[in-house]
């Protein structure tokens, strides 16, 4: 992205929650946040941090500099505690963590259509990449939402942010929380060409409920391993097989039920040969 796409750009714009919402608190627990603003995922070793940080020492000068690929990249692939990275940058990327505002709250999610060429068929958040005209990560992932499952900005209201986390591909991504109109559930409808399916998982079901380890085929150089993870196999009718949540999108529920509601889940990839 050019930079002056960053020219302007507001991240975290205010939020304002009545104390009467039933999410007030969640969104108290969202601004008090203290921890680092970048979480890189669990992986290898701490001192690809400081080689990132020599990577970015000219544009770590500018205010609101981006990560270089080949920073993100290293960061990426090298480092291992989860709050090593504190960087002042801008998403590349934003989604929308959408929770429908009842007793009983449900969290939006999708399962992205099998023809794209990027996580085909996983499950993941509305979202996507921050555009040239995009004036703040709240905007990203109120248009994101309407081009992907029809949702109207006015039956949205801001929560808070969540801390960036960093993509398999390097890409800086904002979790943008957000409470929605339960009638909005009705007139949702899924994007053919991005979404195969729209579904919802109750914010109980997830605090009550801890991820189980899973293993996924991953492809390293030219040799396929075994991706051990926690991930939430979800069978939501019976009928289809279940939806996996894990990765980026796992790692984002995570986080919000850590920092929102005081439920820690450890998460991790750890890769074997395949027998």
């Amino acid at each position: 992205m050019p930079n002056s796409a960053s020219k302007g750009f507001i991240d975290k714009t205010c939020v304002s929650v009545s104390q009467s919402s039933r999410f007030f608190e969640l969104a108290q627990h969202l601004a008090n946040y203290q921890g680092d603003d970048v979480l890189a995922p669990p992986a290898i070793n701490t001192a690809a941090v400081a080689q990132m940080r020599a990577l970015n020492a000219k544009s770590a000068s500018a205010p609101n500099h981006r990560l270089d690929n080949s920073s993100k990249n290293l960061l990426l692939k090298n480092t291992h505690s989860p709050n090593a990275a504190k960087f002042d940058a801008l998403p590349d990327a934003c989604v929308l963590v959408a929770i429908t505002d009842e007793a009983m709250p449900r969290v939006l999610l999708t399962r992205r259509a099998s023809n794209l060429t990027s996580h085909a068929g996983e499950v993941s958040f509305v979202g996507g990449k921050r555009d040239l005209g995009d004036v703040s990560s709240w905007a990203v992932a109120l248009r994101e939402a309407c081009e992907e499952v029809a949702l109207r900005a006015a039956d949205v209201q801001l929560l808070g942010f969540l801390p960036m986390q960093i993509s398999k591909k390097g890409l800086l991504v904002r979790p943008v929380v957000a409470s929605i109109n339960p009638a909005a559930v009705q007139y949702l409808s899924p994007n053919a060409d991005e979404i195969d399916k729209l579904f919802w998982l109750e914010l109980d079901y997830l605090c009550q409920n801890a991820p189980s380890e899973q293993v996924f085929r991953h492809q390293q150089a030219n040799q396929t391993m075994a991706l051990h993870t926690p991930a939430w196999a979800v069978d939501l009718d019976g009928d289809d097989a279940p939806e996996v949540v894990w990765g980026l999108t796992g790692r984002i529920l995570a986080n919000l039920l850590e920092i929102g509601f005081g439920v820690r889940y450890d998460w991790y990839y750890r890769l074997q040969n395949c027998e």
